[in-house]
């Protein structure tokens, strides 16, 4: 009889943690299939919510940067192959930037002209890996020089683009 006890406490225990994990996130049961889905479609349009860290310059780029967290939306629009994000020196919807595929990763680049942390920006730039949801946003500096602004993680949006 203890014996049996001991076994149904073991398995109530093994699916409560297995619960636990699933909901956290920690594993996931099926699925694959939309994600793949999600990463390799390359037509229509998508839109994505992400908790990123902004890392904003104070006093130059030699100062260590201000950090916060947000939330932000990206979307792109694949038949029209133009891009968009809210946030950091936002490439927005009213002036999206042009789209590049490499597989699961998208990136959505856009010239700039303005000055900021004493030098010349000259262009804005994010990019989207839809296999993990990898977000990256950064601007091109003069001299070849590259500034990440902000890092996080995209998870696709429950609302239906048509």
């Amino acid at each position: 009889m203890k014996k049996a006890i001991v076994f149904l406490l073991f398995v109530i225990i093994a699916t409560v943690l297995v619960i636990t994990a699933q909901v956290t996130g920690l594993i996931k049961f099926g699925g694959h299939q939309a994600i793949d889905e999600f990463a390799n479609n390359n037509s229509g349009k998508i839109e994505v919510v992400c908790d990123v860290e902004a890392a904003r310059p104070v006093n130059g780029l030699g100062q260590p940067p201000e950090t916060s967290r947000m939330t932000l939306a990206a979307g792109a629009d694949f038949d029209e192959n133009t891009g968009w994000y809210t946030g950091e020196y936002a490439i927005s919807t009213n002036r999206k930037g042009t789209l590049k595929i490499d597989n699961a990763v998208i990136e959505v680049s856009r010239p700039a002209l303005f000055s900021r942390y004493g030098v010349a920006i000259l262009g804005e730039h994010f990019t989207l890996d839809r296999s993990n949801g990898q977000f990256k946003q950064w601007l091109d500096l003069k001299d070849n020089k590259k500034i990440y602004i902000v890092t996080g993680t995209c998870k696709r949006s429950t609302r239906k683009i048509d």
